[in-house]
């Protein structure tokens, strides 16, 4: 054991792109973090566009535009719906958007027939469209939209250029779980001078009593009897500088902090220069986690990342 870490916070976001849902306590599997009873789950319902691509599928979104010609991806973001917000009523899960609301309906409901082909970053495949929020979410993003679940037929698995392994993946970007130390964001935010928003970093795992950056030098840890393993830093992108709150592109850019201090991008192993923020996890078992948990970092890295020369 190299170094110990305190889980302080525990969110998850059961709509890609929506605004977060804080658990005290948490079901982390090999998928992703859920609610104690596996009810509601982290990035288990996704939104496509209602038309389908020149291939058949409908893209997916988020609240960023989506460009990409080698995934043939052309795709207007909705930063809207950072303003779905997510809360539990009694047992059930409700999205609220401004004064209307909506609640979700449980896989019971679900109609086997309304199978859809979708696209989420390289996953082609199906996935069954939830009706009642593909109306609903329509309505409040003023476009036409499809809401689909990422459990049976969706077959779609985390990534594996730079460690191989069996975890499945919901409509996550590339891993299960994004872990993010508290220390760092508290040094960009005040770097800039601005009020500390951890949640602009859109993580599920906020970590207390790392030092500053530390989190970047290690390859796995441990929490409550499980491994999990570190494939790659977190690689942020200019969702950073929206306001989650109110889904408007904000005059505080928390990416900036990282320049002020003098931290540069890191190179990754294709030469690409990312500004990164937090870690990707890959669980290799199921647990509960609570706030005040310990983690603890187990591996340092055998390689270490490699960054850009700081500019000050």
């Amino acid at each position: 054991m190299l170094l110990e870490a305190k889980v302080i916070d525990i969110q998850i976001q059961p709509l890609k792109g929506c605004g977060p849902l804080a658990l005290k306590e948490a079901r982390m599997t090999k998928a992703g973090v859920e609610t104690p009873n596996g009810r509601i789950q982290d990035h288990f319902l996704v939104a496509v566009t209602g038309s389908k691509d020149e291939r058949g599928d409908h893209n997916f979104l988020t609240q960023r535009v989506q460009v990409d010609s080698k995934k043939n991806l052309y795709v207007p973001g909705s930063p809207e719906l950072a303003l779905v917000k997510p809360e539990i009523i009694g047992e059930n899960l409700v999205f609220k958007f401004n004064n209307d609301e909506v609640q979700v309906p449980q896989v019971s409901e679900d109609n086997p027939t309304r199978k859809i082909p979708v696209q989420v970053w390289e996953y082609r495949g199906q996935a069954l469209e939830v009706p009642r929020l593909s109306e609903w979410l329509s309505d409040q993003l003023k476009r036409n939209v499809k809401v689909a679940r990422t459990s049976d037929p969706w077959d779609r698995k985390a990534r594996q250029n730079y460690k191989i392994n069996d975890n499945p993946l919901r409509a996550q970007d590339g891993y299960p779980v994004h872990a993010v130390a508290m220390k760092d964001v508290q040094a960009i935010f005040d770097a800039i001078r601005a009020p500390v928003d951890p949640n602009r970093f859109r993580y599920q795992i906020l970590l207390d009593d790392i030092p500053f950056r530390e989190i970047h030098n290690f390859d796995a840890g441990i929490i409550n009897g499980v491994a999990v393993f570190q494939p790659k830093p977190c690689g942020r992108c200019e969702v950073t500088g929206r306001d989650q709150v109110t889904g408007q592109i904000s005059m505080v850019k928390p990416l900036s902090g990282l320049v002020k201090l003098g931290v540069g991008r890191w190179i990754g192993p294709d030469g690409q220069k990312h500004q990164i923020m937090g870690e990707n996890w890959l669980p290799n078992g199921d647990t509960l986690i609570r706030r005040g948990d310990v983690f603890q970092f187990t591996d340092l890295r055998e390689t270490p990342l490699q960054f850009e020369q700081q500019k000050i």
